[in-house]
């Protein structure tokens, strides 16, 4: 009778295999790929930490004002006993399934459905609140390292100006035709053009090792700036969007029955408790009264 009613509000959740929008629909080298497939015992343990985390519990007293709830509003250790209370009656549970069941105990049904489903939605919440700092750190690096690719890739392309304004163009192509013209005027015996194809082939000759260096590095370049074209895409995508980390299996709903206190277990516990004690009392009292008798007999001589 003096111990206060408590109704119980559930939910389940299940964890999602990866939360990385980019790593599941855009980077083609990722193995796995099914973003909407159910998380193993690290993503459901990793979940777990967060659901538990002072941050979340925090994040739900401000948002449902549980000081004042509680009634710890004046008290100087509120924080202390907003822990003790909290932890009371919030329980957390991985089943035997690999799902996260999440009990709330309260007076109040709708008060126990309010702050069941509402932890959900805090550490969704803080759980995007994460995973955006490190997007946006990600995205400003390779940000910044795309840029700087674009303006090394523009001087090397201001550089290949001057070996195209040469007539340098297609190195292997041209090499190879004018060698050809060559042959043939040789065998024509038009030294003409022998003599204007061979001052072709020196200025090939003279800035051929200059083209290929340059032609090398334009190519790594255009093959890192790729690179980090896509990590971009992929950073910039996973700041915009977050896969939500879980999956609600069963929401909670305002509960119609009370949970505790459970009557019957305490009236057996206290009727197997004052029997046990009474059985003890009663075996005591019988010794000391035969004690008692046994004292008062007199001493044989």
């Amino acid at each position: 009778m003096i111990l206060p009613k408590k109704y119980k509000a559930s939910t389940v959740l299940f964890t999602s295999l990866t939360n990385s929008a980019s790593r599941s629909l855009l980077n083609q080298t990722y193995e796995s790929k099914d973003y909407i497939a159910f998380g193993d015992d690290k993503n459901c343990e990793q979940m777990m930490q967060i659901i538990k985390s002072g941050d979340v519990m925090y994040a739900m007293e401000k948002k449902f004002h549980l000081y004042e709830h509680y009634g710890l509003t004046k008290e100087w250790d509120k924080d202390f006993m907003l822990r003790g209370d909290y932890y009371d009656n919030f329980e957390f549970e991985i089943t035997e399934y690999q799902s996260i069941k999440i009990t709330v105990y309260d007076q109040s049904p709708a008060r126990a459905y309010e702050y069941a489903n509402g932890i959900v939605k805090v550490s969704d919440s803080i759980y995007r609140s994460v995973i955006s700092q490190r997007a946006h750190e990600a995205y400003n690096i390779v940000k910044m390292q795309y840029d700087s690719s674009k303006t090394v890739l523009k001087a090397l392309e201001d550089s290949m100006d001057f070996y195209r304004k040469q007539g340098v163009l297609s190195y292997d192509y041209q090499v190879k035709e004018l060698t050809k013209g060559v042959a043939d005027a040789q065998l024509k015996g038009n030294q003409a053009d022998i003599k204007a194809i061979q001052d072709k082939l020196n200025t090939f000759a003279s800035y051929g090792r200059g083209y290929w260096d340059l032609y090398n590095a334009l190519s790594d370049q255009y093959k890192w700036m790729l690179q980090v074209k896509q990590a971009c895409m992929e950073a910039k995508t996973n700041m915009d969007r977050v896969i939500p980390p879980f999956f609600i299996a069963e929401k909670a709903v305002i509960p119609d029955k009370r949970s505790l206190p459970i009557r019957w277990i305490i009236v057996v516990i206290s009727t197997l408790a004052a029997f046990f004690f009474g059985l003890a009392f009663l075996l005591i009292a019988e010794k000391l009264k035969m004690r008692a008798q046994l004292s008062k007999e007199p001493k044989q001589q």
